[in-house]
Parts: structure tokens; C-alpha cells; sequence
């Protein structure tokens, strides 16, 4: 009798029936079992007589053979669509066999459930048919569906990864089993879209399916079931914004060099004559705009004299010239260095932007490479300003995020190294140097760390005090955060040129996350079914 009951009863244990329903069932059903309550014998005695719980190896080869039975089913449908894909479309045709096999069974449930609530119908879900005719134990508890539906959608998206990538790989082969050429690209992007990030599909489809299954099975509620299945599997999918790619320091600085060496082996040279009209005027313009007086400035007197010197404006002198300026520009008086700015911007825009009718010898290729190797010598040192914050931050005996809100109002509000930059960069750079309203409530809570003898006294009397220090302390480090990061993306603008574009949201594998865990919650689960009326 042992041997009839044994595994009839264990299967009742696992839906949750107890030893007193279990032999009261029985009791029905053999006059021993009543003879046996009669003796004085417990529930709990017979059932053990009758059916030994399992053993542990019993119970573990057990659930490795429902999990391989959810695997199974996960197959079939890929397997089967695959197969009929290739017979009429050969290795595409089984690509996109397979992800419309995979599709079938979920798709064909569904419809099958709306017809038997519609109608009243009492039509066996497709899924249920295939998973009968499949060898291995069945799911009867909680954890065993859990462990079942995690297999299939392990399988699934398996099978549903890899003909997504074969379809890509195969779609670029123009002979690829006679596909049509105006289809081929409809098909590469179905098969591009099926294996994005197929790692990550693979890894998030059995435990967004368990979420999703062990939700179902504590609330008996299918579409909350689904709701935490869909909603783990896309949270998986969110990725960091991608950007068009950004020059590093070092390319920038061996691109412009190698542009000075293009230039340095050119014959160029500049109208003499033009030239000196040119700067002729700018002692003038100085004396105008500036209140420049000739003898008072021995720097800005240096520079224009050999401005318009009777020499040959070959690119040594114009380097040499540039040399001279500069040390206008840096001089420690500050009108003085304000003249030579002035004459400095004069100069590389008449240098840069020179017609080609100023120029005698050469040609306007190798101003062309000048041009490009002071732009990208002057993209270096712009971005090494804004790093250059972040590197006093870190040396700083205050809090870093106010030492780099402090260097990037210095920097907004020093005109001369403001004049470097661009009207776009400028206005980044202030726009990061006001933090706006989230910067600054983060800073507000920020201030609640203890490491201030007033948020020191209030963690120690104050019932909230932990919580509110650790709020101010996590706050704090995000407003840190989020400065370093606004100083990234403003070297990234510096080195660029410009502000890099978005090449890739967040959000953009969510698509196949959202299809891809739907189908898996839709794949086939078995229902608990009554063990005690068989």
C-alpha cells in the first residue's frame, strides 16, 4: 500500500495538504487506514508508514529534473520554429524561425486563455499539451514553479539570443540562402534588436521570471506576477548614456605636433608689405581703446616694434612674433597684460584667417595645419583649466564639492581666462558653476553631516539624529559626485569642441528587456493541481 500511496502522498505534501486531510482522503479509501486510527495510531504515523518523506538526495534530484523539464519546454518552441525556418529559408530562415517559434506557444496561450473566458470554453492551454508530452517530474509546489519557469525562460532566451545573432551575422552575407536583397535589412535589424546585450538577456531572463513567478505565487494575482517579472527585466536593461567618442589629452597634443611639423617643413610666408599695414594700425586701436601711451609699456612697445618690423613673415618670425606678444599677455602689470590680450587676439585672427592673397610663398594648406594645431593645442590646455579645479579640490582642507563650486565661480568670474573660451563653453561653465536647485538642496542636506559642532549636538540629542546623519552624509556625497561629474562633462566639451552628442539613451534595450521578460511570463507555468483526486 506504501508503494501505491507513496508518491500520491508526497505530491500532496508538496501542495500544502496536511497529514490530517491526507488520511482522511484516505480513509475512503482503504479500511486499514481506519483500522490503523482505530489502533490509536496519529495522522502523522500513518503517513509516514505509507509514504517516508523523500530523502535529500531524492528531493534534489527532483528539482534538478523539473528545472530540466522547464528547460525542455523553453527549447520547443525555438527548436521547432528553427527547424521549419530552414527548410523554406535556410540559416536566416531558421533565425527567424526560432524567434517566431519561441513566440508561438506564449502568443498561442494567450489566445487560448481569452477564449475560455470569453466562451466559457475549457480548451487546454498549448503550453500544458507540449509540457505533458516532456519527460521529467512535474512542478506540484510553489518553489518547484518558481524553479520550472526559470528554466524555460533560461532556454528561451537562450535560443531567442543566439538566432537573433545569427540573423544579424548571416543578413551581412549577400548569398545568404537566396534572401531577397529588400528584405535583408528588415531581417538584420530584427536579428540586431533579439541579441542586444545578449550576456545580460541570458543572465536577467530565469530571475526576473522567478520574481515574477514568486509574486504570482504569494498573491495568486498572474498580472502583479507579470508586472515584477517586466519590471526586474527592464531595470536590468537601463545602461549609462552613451557619447560620440572625445579625443584624450594625448591625441589632441600628438595631432596638433604633428600638424607644427607639417607646418615647420612649409615654405610659407606672409605679404610683408600687407603685414605691416595690417599691424600699423593697432598702436592706434590701443591708445584708443585702452589708453595706451608709447614708453610706458615695455612689453606692449617690444611686440609692436617687431610687428612691424622690415623682416620676412616667414613661419619663424611668426612663431618668434607670437613668443613676444605673449609676454605682453603675461606681464605682471595688469594693464599691460590687458594691451598685449588684446594684441594677441588681433594677431592670431589676422594669422588664422588670413586671405589667400596675403600669403606670397606656400600655400593655405600649411595655414590650414597651423590653424588645426592651435586649435587643438588650445582645446588641451582649456580642458586642463576645468581639470586642474577637480585636482585643487582633491588637496583641499575643506569639503572637495565646495572646493570645486568655489574654483568654478573663480574660474566664471575671472574675465581674463573667460576670454579663452568660446560663448557656448562660457555659458556651460557658469551654468555648472550655479549648480542649479538640485546641487544646491543636496549641499542644504549635506550640511547635516556631524562633522560641524551644531550638526554634532543634534545627532547626539535629537530621536532622528542617526537617520538625519546618514541623509546629510549620502547627500554629501552625491553633491560630490555630481560635481566631478559636471567637471567630466565640461573637459569632455573642452577637449571636443563641443558638447558630445548622445549616441545611445538609457533606455535603449528596453525594448527587447520589456518583450523579452512579457514572453517569459507568458511561457509555460503548470498550475497546482488537486493531488488527492486522482
Amino acid at each position: 500500500m506504501a508503494d501505491n500511496f507513496r508518491d500520491q502522498i508526497n505530491t500532496a505534501r508538496r501542495q500544502g495538504y496536511s497529514d490530517d486531510e491526507i488520511v482522511g482522503y484516505l480513509k475512503g479509501k482503504d479500511p486499514r487506514v481506519t483500522q490503523a486510527l482505530e489502533a490509536g495510531y496519529k495522522p502523522l504515523e500513518i503517513v509516514e508508514y505509507l509514504a517516508p518523506k523523500p530523502t535529500m538526495g531524492e528531493e534534489v534530484a527532483r528539482k534538478v529534473g523539473v528545472v530540466g523539464r522547464g528547460m525542455s519546454e523553453g527549447l520547443v518552441g525555438p527548436t521547432a520554429g528553427a527547424t521549419a525556418g530552414f527548410m523554406m529559408g535556410g540559416p536566416v530562415g531558421a533565425g527567424v524561425g526560432a524567434l517566431a517559434g519561441g513566440l508561438a506557444v506564449p502568443t498561442a496561450d494567450v489566445l487560448v486563455s481569452g477564449y475560455n473566458k470569453l466562451m466559457g470554453g475549457n480548451v487546454r492551454l498549448p503550453s500544458q499539451v507540449i509540457s505533458e508530452m516532456l519527460p521529467g517530474p512535474r512542478a506540484e509546489s510553489p518553489t518547484e514553479r518558481v524553479l520550472q519557469a526559470s528554466g524555460s525562460a533560461l532556454t528561451s532566451t537562450g535560443g531567442s539570443v543566439s538566432a537573433g545573432r545569427n540573423i544579424a551575422q548571416m543578413s551581412r552575407i549577400p548569398t545568404a540562402a537566396g534572401t531577397p536583397p529588400t528584405v535583408a535589412p528588415s531581417i538584420a535589424a530584427i536579428g540586431t534588436e533579439a541579441g542586444r546585450l545578449p550576456m545580460a538577456q541570458v543572465v536577467t531572463a530565469p530571475i526576473a521570471t522567478a520574481v515574477g513567478q514568486t509574486v504570482t505565487e504569494a498573491t495568486d494575482n498572474p498580472l502583479l506576477g507579470m508586472a515584477a517579472g517586466v519590471s526586474t527585466g527592464m531595470a536590468s536593461g537601463v545602461r549609462s548614456t552613451k557619447r560620440e567618442p572625445v579625443p584624450s589629452a594625448e591625441n589632441l597634443m600628438a595631432r596638433s605636433k604633428a600638424n607644427y611639423e607639417i607646418l615647420d617643413k612649409s615654405s610659407l610666408q606672409f605679404n610683408k608689405g600687407e603685414f605691416n599695414q595690417r599691424m600699423s594700425f593697432l598702436p592706434a586701436h590701443l591708445e584708443a581703446t585702452e589708453g595706451y601711451v608709447s614708453g610706458v609699456y615695455p612689453k606692449v612697445d617690444a611686440a609692436l616694434g617687431r610687428l612691424q618690423a622690415d623682416r620676412p613673415k616667414n613661419v619663424a618670425e611668426v612663431t618668434a612674433l607670437r613668443k613676444i606678444i605673449g609676454n605682453a599677455a603675461s606681464s605682471a602689470d595688469a594693464s599691460e597684460r590687458r594691451m598685449g590680450r588684446i594684441l594677441l587676439d588681433d594677431f592670431d585672427n589676422y594669422i588664422l584667417n588670413a586671405p589667400s592673397s596675403a600669403i606670397v610663398s606656400g600655400d593655405k594648406a600649411a595655414l590650414d595645419a597651423w590653424k588645426a594645431a592651435r586649435a587643438d593645442y588650445s582645446k588641451v590646455k582649456k580642458a586642463e583649466l576645468i581639470e586642474d579645479i577637480v585636482l585643487r579640490a582633491e588637496v583641499s582642507q575643506g569639503g572637495k564639492e565646495a572646493s570645486i563650486a568655489q574654483g568654478l565661480s573663480a574660474l566664471a568670474k575671472n574675465e581674463k581666462k573667460m576670454r579663452f573660451f568660446t560663448p557656448d563653453e562660457q555659458e556651460a561653465i557658469r551654468n555648472a558653476a550655479k549648480g542649479g536647485t538640485l546641487q544646491s538642496m543636496l549641499r542644504t542636506v549635506g550640511k547635516f553631516t556631524p562633522m560641524t559642532p551644531a550638526a554634532a549636538i543634534f545627532t547626539a540629542v535629537s530621536p532622528f539624529g542617526a537617520y538625519t546623519a546618514g541623509a546629510g552624509m549620502a547627500a554629501r556625497e552625491l553633491a560630490t559626485k555630481r560635481r566631478v561629474q559636471q567637471l567630466d562633462q565640461l573637459a569632455a566639451q573642452m577637449r571636443l569642441g563641443t558638447v558630445p552628442k548622445i549616441t545611445e539613451g538609457p533606455f535603449v534595450n528596453e525594448p527587447v528587456f520589456f518583450s523579452r521578460s512579457a514572453q517569459n511570463m507568458l511561457g509555460p507555468v503548470q498550475q497546482n493541481q488537486n493531488a488527492l483526486a486522482r
